[in-house]
C-alpha cells in the first residue's frame, strides 16, 4: 500500500542522500458557538462566571485537575473553551475529542466567513480554511466508524501547513499504543495517506497478538521540514532545529497517554519515527527523562540526534531500527543528524530488524498476499514482541533462531 505522497517522501530521502557535511551546519481563535453562547447564558443566569480554564501544563498534573472538576464545569469548559480542552495532555481522549470536534467546527465557520474579520490576511484564512476542509473531509469519510478504526481527533492546528494528531481506536482503553510520527514533507494534505499507514500499522500489531487491543495514534504535531530542491533553499530537514523543538510537545504527548489510561495495567507503549520523524523521535527521547515508553522503532532514518541506543533514556534492547537496502536516506547517516541507527555492524546499539520492501516509503507495503515483512515487523514491535533479525555485518555468522515462539525483547 503506497500514499499518494509517496513521491514526496522518496524526494524527501534522494535530498537528505544529496546533502554533504558543507552545507549542513494556533494559536485559534476564541470563536463563538451556538453552545459556547448557550453556556455563557446560562451562566449569566445563574449569575456565576466560568471564566477560562487554566490546566497544569504537567500531563499527570493535568489529568488530576480534570477529575477534581465538578461534572458542570467540565461541561462549560469544553463547550465554551473547546480549543483550551481539546489541545491539554492528559485528560481523556474521548473528552479531547469531542472538544477538538467542536473547535473545529467552530473555526470551520469562522475561517469560511473570513470577510467578517480581521485577524489573519485573506491569504492565511484561505491557507487555513483549506488545512480544516482536508482534515473535516478525512474525519467525514469515517462518520459512524465504532471499535477498532473509531478515530479521535487529539489534536490539530490550521496554522501553515496544518497539524493534526488522530488515534485509531481509544489509547486510553487498549492493551497497545502506538505512536507513529511522520517525516519530510508530512502536511494536512498528507491525512489521508497518513491514516492508511496507521491503519496498516494496527493491523499488523493485532494480527502479531490477536488477543490486544491496539491503538494507534498519528502525531504531526510538528512543522515537518520541506524539501529542498536545491542547495540554497531551506535546509531545515538537514539540522535538528524542527526535532529540537518538537521534542517537548512529544514528550508531553507521551507522558499524557500515560497520565489518560485507564485501569491499573499499563499500557505496552511504542513509538515510532520515519525519516525526519525519527529524528524528532530521538531528539524527545534524549533528554528530560524521555518519553516514558516501552520500545521505540524507526524506519529509513537519517539520525536520531544521539550517537548510541542508551542515550534514548530507554532499554537499547527496545530500539529498533530497519531500512531498506535501496533508500537513498542511508546517504545521510554520520551527517548532521547523528550516526544511521539501521547500518548493520554499527555501534549505535539499536536492533536492526528485516525490510523486504523498497525505496524510502514502502515500509507499510501489502500486496494480495498479505503485509510485508517490514510492516509484520513494525506490528511485531508495537505488540511488545521480537521482530526478525536484518541483515548481519559480513564478518558475522547469523544466529540460528530457536523454532516456536520468539520471545518479547
Amino acid at each position: 500500500m503506497r500514499e499518494s505522497g509517496a513521491e514526496a517522501s522518496d524526494e524527501a530521502a534522494k535530498a537528505l542522500g544529496r546533502l554533504s557535511g558543507d552545507i549542513l551546519s494556533g494559536d485559534i481563535s476564541d470563536r463563538a458557538g451556538e453552545a459556547r453562547e448557550d453556556v455563557k447564558q446560562v451562566s449569566k443566569d445563574l449569575h456565576t462566571d466560568i471564566g477560562k480554564p487554566h490546566p497544569p501544563s504537567d500531563p499527570k498534573a493535568a489529568a488530576e485537575w480534570w477529575k477534581l472538576l465538578p461534572e458542570d464545569t467540565r461541561e462549560s469548559y469544553t463547550a465554551l473553551h473547546p480549543e483550551i480542552v481539546g489541545r491539554t495532555d492528559g485528560l481523556p481522549s474521548t473528552t479531547r475529542d469531542d472538544a477538538n470536534r467542536l473547535a473545529l467546527e467552530q473555526e470551520l465557520g469562522a475561517m469560511e466567513n473570513y470577510k467578517y474579520h480581521d485577524k489573519y490576511s485573506t491569504d492565511e484564512c484561505n491557507q487555513r480554511l483549506n488545512n480544516l476542509q482536508m482534515l473535516q473531509t478525512e474525519l467525514d469519510k469515517r462518520d459512524g466508524v465504532t471499535g477498532e478504526k473509531q478515530l479521535y481527533v487529539l489534536g490539530f492546528d490550521s496554522e501553515g501547513d496544518g497539524k493534526a494528531i488522530l488515534a485509531m481506536g481509544n489509547p486510553d482503553t487498549a492493551d497497545n499504543v502506538g505512536v507513529q510520527v511522520p517525516g519530510t514533507a508530512t502536511t494536512m494534505e498528507s491525512t489521508g495517506g497518513q491514516l492508511q499507514r496507521v491503519d496498516a500499522l494496527r493491523r499488523s500489531a493485532e494480527g502479531a497478538d490477536p488477543s490486544a487491543k491496539t491503538s494507534m495514534v498519528y502525531w504531526l504535531d510538528y512543522d515537518a521540514p520541506e524539501i529542498p530542491v536545491s542547495e540554497a533553499q531551506n535546509l531545515d530537514v538537514a539540522g535538528t532545529g524542527r526535532a529540537d523543538d518538537a521534542a517537548p510537545t512529544l514528550r508531553n504527548f507521551t507522558h499524557g497517554l500515560r497520565a489518560s489510561h485507564e485501569g491499573d495495567e499499563r499500557a505496552n507503549m511504542t513509538v515510532l519515527g520515519h525519516s525526519y520523524g525519527s529524528t524528532v523521535v530521538g531528539a524527545a527521547a534524549a533528554h528530560n527523562g524521555g518519553l516514558d515508553v516501552d520500545n521505540i522503532a524507526v524506519v529509513g532514518s537519517p539520525g536520531m540526534t544521539v550517537d548510541k541506543a542508551e542515550q534514548l533514556n530507554i532499554d537499547p534492547d527496545h530500539v529498533c531500527a530497519g531500512q531498506a537496502q535501496d533508500d537513498d536516506i542511508k546517504y545521510a547517516g554520520g551527517l548532521s543528524l547523528g550516526p544511521d541507527p539501521a547500518v548493520p555492524g554499527g555501534d549505535f546499539g539499536a536492533h536492526r530488524f528485516k525490510v523486504d520492501t523498497e525505496g524510502h516509503s514502502g515500509y507499510w507495503d501489502e500486496s494480495e498476499s498479505g503485509p510485508s515483512e517490514s510492516l509484520k515487523n513494525q506490528g511485531r514491535i508495537i505488540s511488545g514482541q521480537s521482530p526478525s533479525a536484518g541483515p548481519k555485518p559480513p564478518h558475522m555468522e547469523p544466529v540460528p533462531t530457536p523454532p516456536g515462539p520468539r520471545p518479547i525483547f
